[in-house]
């Protein structure tokens, strides 16, 4: 008896060092692999966070205020191919009340901006902050006898790996006004500060610039004529300074072109770019006075300007396009879920992918090769000089008012103010650049360079300049169309307006052995010509938003020496119709589409002396940002939510003041009352999760992260002011839906943000009590069965 008793009660005690053993392995088990915490890296002072080159481009898209937009959404809603190349704008709106003296779209600009920032650097994606439009700013402009690393500038730089500069848009309007009293002159000051401040932080200013005839004196060119402290900063910083071309005014197109290529070029911005914007479009029945009518605008007039820009001249910078809400992204229709759950939904408007997505695309395809500097300053050959000191603004600050005339503009436009189409008439000339000086070795590598105050002496006529123009650069080809040529590379567009215009020119192959290749383009079309000896590369976008009948390109290849075969890839918005036809060595194919695809024309001829030397694209994707493991930041107003009062997406307009994002969430008195999100974190463990709620009345709100992973928030009488409330949660790695729910009645709750902090390693301890209680007790009772079974064994 005694050794069945003994036998029983060994069997017990194994039993339960077995339970131990699987408690002990459910520890193992879940806190195996959780990394170690990242700490915020700066880089080292003067290297880039975010290298910008012909070989890194970047495409800076917007976060807009006026999208009223939930970030992480905007994020997500960037494909997957382009997203290392993007830069995202945390773009805050300045429409201002002058009678209620606050900003109406965006109220708190600062608080928005580093909420926006947060969800950027929790998804591991690069900033930067837009805070101004023209003169009115956000952020405050600082002189130099500030110390900028004590300012909000170096904050961003400090606590956010994932920031990289300061986008300062429309630098042209806005300054020494009452409610906005800084002068463009205080403005530029700041930017040489800043300049600095980017330098030491490895980041960029951005300044977006655009024209009217009231803004000569107060461009990029005038200040560095005025603002010592400007000009040498940069000299110094110039890898720090991004100029872009702007189109949101009607004139000065040309202008601002020259101004922004000759900076760059000349050596004060490390890069250049385009910031396209529909509001600067024109319509070809406009006679030039009273508002401009636009009907005629399509967001693939861009191309005409991209093309050129990156293929020929060299630019590395898109950012836009505007109007963010009408081009890029737009908020839908909102949506529930199963479970009851309202979530607010956004989309990207189609000529986003069609135009903008699918052209940056050819970039990183190797479709299009953009120049570097040094390449660009010998294809353009030469640059003006403006040494004028006398006379009105246009004389001091502008390009000649005939640069352009006999040259590329367009017949029937007029020059400054009175230069109102993007287009140009041919692209047998570069560009011609303007500065105000050369600022290193290579920018005085020019073969020409042309004082402003000696302009009229060098070209008394605008025969005699068409004449030297000629001389340097010869033609290339015949007809209306616009086309340009670098190496192998032709950009191609027919540069008309109105409707039912057409275009048409033959180009003359310089690398494949057939004799030309012609084109026959309706408005709206733009083509990239890639040269090889044995077949003819073509990319077409002819994008129309509004189109009901497909338009057709007419493409012919002379001098073929059999009919060629071709491919095509189609992405447009109805399938493309092609046919095609060969009689006595002439290859024709009539292409019937609307948006973009890509045709390979397999073709060669009897050609000889043709080029053979050309550079190919090379990209160099750019490194993710340094991981984030700092507070995490969720805006109310666009958490997923059931039962509840309201939301308000534009706090503005309402009483309540001093919310951190665009809105706040009004909770209500339903009981059944309900919000949550989710939260990526780095690592498993205990964070703290701090509501900042207004609340009528004490009360309280549970708070829950999956399965037994809950806890409590007491509400206080907060007596109308924002406070915070916390609780500790365990979060895994990765992603985590964190919800909040009404527990009984509530009264005057609005909620404003959920903020995340890490606490702590380790795992939520209650579960693996449970399993390991529930593994024991399971056991026990299979070995107290066993025992009882072997007495009764016994006894028998």
């Amino acid at each position: 008896m005694q050794k069945d008793l003994r036998a029983g009660g060994s069997l017990a005690v194994r039993v339960l060092w077995a339970a131990v053993a699987v408690v002990m392995a459910l520890w193992i088990f879940t806190t195996a692999g959780v990394p170690v915490s990242a700490e915020t890296e700066n880089n080292s002072q003067g290297a880039l966070r975010r290298p910008v080159s012909n070989e890194q481009p970047m495409w800076i898209v917007h976060i807009d205020t006026w999208n009223y937009a939930d970030p992480e959404a905007i994020i997500e809603l960037v494909p997957e191919d382009v997203k290392p190349y993007v830069v995202f704008n945390i773009s805050l709106s300045v429409n201002w009340d002058s009678d209620l003296k606050r900003f109406m779209t965006v109220e708190y600009g600062y608080e928005t901006a580093r909420s926006w920032v947060r969800s950027c650097a929790e998804n591991n994606v690069w900033c930067m902050i837009q805070p101004a439009s023209g003169g009115p700013c956000h952020f405050p402009d600082y002189d130099s006898s500030v110390d900028y690393d004590e300012t909000l500038f170096a904050e961003f730089f400090r606590d956010y790996p994932n920031f990289i500069g300061y986008n300062y848009c429309e630098q042209f309007w806005g300054f020494d006004q009452e409610d906005f009293p800084t002068t463009a002159e205080q403005r530029y000051e700041h930017f040489a500060s800043l300049l600095a401040l980017c330098n030491k932080y490895g980041g960029y200013l951005v300044d977006s610039w655009c024209a009217n005839q009231w803004s000569p004196a107060i461009s990029p060119i005038a200040m560095l004529k005025k603002i010592p402290e400007f000009k040498s900063a940069c000299e110094s910083y110039s890898q720090n300074f991004i100029l872009l071309e702007k189109y949101t005014q009607v004139g000065y197109i040309s202008d601002v072109e020259s101004l922004v290529e000759g900076i760059w070029l000349s050596g004060y911005s490390g890069n250049f770019g385009v910031r396209y914007d529909d509001t600067g479009w024109t319509d070809s029945t406009w006679n030039g006075e009273g508002d401009a009518s636009k009907n005629e605008y399509r967001s693939v007039t861009s191309l005409a300007v991209y093309l050129e820009r990156f293929m020929l001249n060299g630019a590395t910078v898109i950012d836009g396009p505007e109007i963010i809400w009408t081009e890029c992204f737009k908020e839908i229709e909102s949506s529930t879920s199963k479970d009851g759950y309202t979530t607010r939904n956004w989309d990207i408007h189609e000529q986003f992918e069609a135009v903008t997505t699918d052209f940056f695309r050819q970039v990183l395809n190797g479709t299009i090769r953009i120049p570097t500097r040094e390449e660009v300053i010998k294809r353009t050959k030469l640059i003006i000089i403006n040494d004028v000191e006398t006379g009105n603004d246009d004389a001091k600050y502008s390009t000649p008012a005939s640069l352009t005339e006999g040259l590329y503009r367009m017949d029937g436009d007029g020059a400054l103010k009175d230069n109102h189409t993007i287009y140009k008439k041919t692209g047998r000339y570069p560009t011609i650049p303007m500065s105000t000086g050369l600022a290193d070795s290579l920018a005085k590598s020019f073969e020409i360079v042309i004082n402003k105050s000696e302009y009229t002496d060098a070209f008394p006529t605008v025969e005699e300049k068409v004449e030297y123009f000629d001389s340097l650069f010869p033609e290339e080809y015949t007809g209306d169309i616009y086309a340009g040529r670098y190496e192998n590379r032709w950009v191609v567009y027919c540069p008309y307006k109105n409707m039912g215009g057409k275009a048409s020119g033959e180009l003359e192959l310089k690398y494949n052995t057939c004799s030309t290749i012609g084109f026959q383009l309706p408005r709206y079309s733009n083509v990239i010509v890639n040269e090889y000896s044995d077949r003819i590369e073509l990319y077409l976008n002819n994008y129309d938003e509004d189109a009901i009948i497909p338009a057709t390109d007419v493409i012919t290849v002379a001098g073929c020496s059999s009919e060629p075969e071709f491919s095509y890839d189609d992405r447009g918005r109805v399938d493309a119709k092609i046919s095609s036809e060969y009689s006595n060595g002439v290859f024709t194919l009539s292409v019937t589409h609307v948006g973009p695809m890509d045709i390979t024309i397999n073709c060669s001829g009897s050609e000889t002396g043709r080029l053979t030397e050309f550079r190919e694209a090379v990209l160099v994707e750019p490194e993710a940002p340094p991981v984030y493991s700092g507070t995490l930041q969720h805006e109310a107003e666009v958490f997923e939510f059931k039962s509840i009062e309201s939301y308000v997406s534009n706090g503005a307009r309402e009483s309540l003041r001093d919310y951190t994002g665009q809105g706040y969430i009004i909770l209500g008195s339903d009981k059944d009352a309900s919000v949550r999100d989710s939260f990526k974190v780095l690592e498993s463990g205990k964070y703290r999760i701090t509501l900042r709620y207004i609340s009528g009345a004490e009360g309280t709100m549970g708070i829950s992260s999956g399965m037994l992973n809950s806890s409590k928030l007491e509400l206080l009488n907060t007596g109308g002011e924002w406070q915070t409330a916390s609780a500790e949660l365990y979060l895994s790695e990765g992603d985590n839906l964190i919800t909040l729910n009404a527990a009984g009645s509530m009264s005057g709750v609005y909620l404003d943000n959920i903020t995340v902090d890490f606490v702590e390693s380790g795992v939520n301890l209650k579960p693996i009590a449970l399993i390991a209680g529930a593994v024991v007790v399971v056991i026990a009772i299979a070995a107290a069965v066993v025992i009882k079974a072997k007495k009764g064994s016994k006894k028998s």
